[in-house]
């Protein structure tokens, strides 16, 4: 899967003007993160940003090349990102959308044409919304409340889901439910990214084999609707990720899943991994560690 080395550089310059220690009143209203990113993405990835401070905080180096103290501030002012990606003959598609503390009034000194950035205006949408455009790297950065921070080659979209979830809040309803799943998530996406632990990295992935080929270095063509994992700090060593894949198989049958548990033992050799069916439809590939760096080289690929 192809991964953007500019992502994090658009949105640490975006922050770096915010990084005084003030706070600004919350206007306008916040948003849920995971609303302000498009429903049919081929990748999903949740960091937990402050459960992995030191991981994020060296991604940023490695990206921007920016000083370790300026990478930490922005990282502790971040809680959460969420990213949607597809890379396809029919779209490229990159969607970051975080969640954390941004003062608003200090974005207007960081954004400026003297590094790069462009104001534009939406023109299409039903309020007009602030955001900021580098011509050469075609980023664009919005942060449409100061808890949220929007960054894609095109913005727009995502902050007319903003305006979405804004009006859905704000409509009546007689039994509200909290944290309610956006309209158009996929159910089985949204769920898989929502629980476990909150210390986790979590992804899925609709296209399982190119993910499978970068990831665990086999090339093993597997008959699968998608595949989801896990990656949590080692305990015994700060360099790994404790990691955890699970496979949905397409048109599972008892004798399917059997024959892919037997050549997944033989591709993944000599890798210590467990390898055994879970429920109907899925195989998880479990006890095995991925190193830090190898996870940063795929997000800087």
């Amino acid at each position: 899967m192809k991964k953007h080395n500019t992502f994090l550089f658009s949105f640490a310059i975006c922050l770096l003007a915010l990084l005084a220690g003030c706070k600004s009143a919350p206007e306008p209203e916040a948003a849920d993160p995971l609303a302000l990113i498009d429903r049919d993405a081929a990748l999903y990835l949740y960091i937990p940003v402050q459960s992995h401070l030191p991981f994020v905080t060296s991604t940023l180096i490695r990206m921007t090349g920016m000083n370790e103290k300026d990478a930490e501030r922005i990282a502790s002012r971040t809680e959460a990102v969420y990213i949607a990606e597809e890379t396809s003959k029919k779209r490229q598609l990159f969607q970051l959308s975080a969640k954390g503390s941004y003062p608003l009034k200090y974005v207007t000194k960081a954004l400026v044409p003297e590094y790069g950035w462009l104001p534009q205006v939406t023109e299409k949408l039903s309020l007009p919304h602030a955001y900021y455009k580098n011509p050469q790297t075609q980023i664009e950065v919005a942060l449409p409340s100061s808890s949220n921070a929007l960054v894609s080659y095109q913005v727009e979209p995502q902050l007319a889901l903003y305006e979405e979830s804004l009006e859905a809040d704000n409509t009546p309803d007689p039994a509200p439910v909290a944290n309610a799943m956006p309209e158009g998530f996929d159910k089985r996406v949204y769920e898989f990214l929502t629980a476990g632990s909150s210390t986790e990295i979590r992804f899925y992935e609709r296209k399982a084999d190119a993910f499978l080929q970068n990831m665990l270095g086999t090339d093993l063509k597997l008959p699968l609707k998608s595949v989801a994992g896990t990656l949590a700090n080692a305990k015994k060593t700060d360099s790994e990720y404790d990691a955890k894949v699970m496979l949905q198989v397409a048109d599972a049958t008892p004798a399917k899943i059997k024959a892919l548990v037997a050549g997944l033992k033989i591709a993944l050799f000599p890798m210590p991994a467990k390898i055994q069916q879970t429920g109907t439809e899925y195989i998880t590939i479990s006890d095995i560690s991925l190193s830090k760096s190898a996870f940063s080289k795929l997000l800087l690929q």
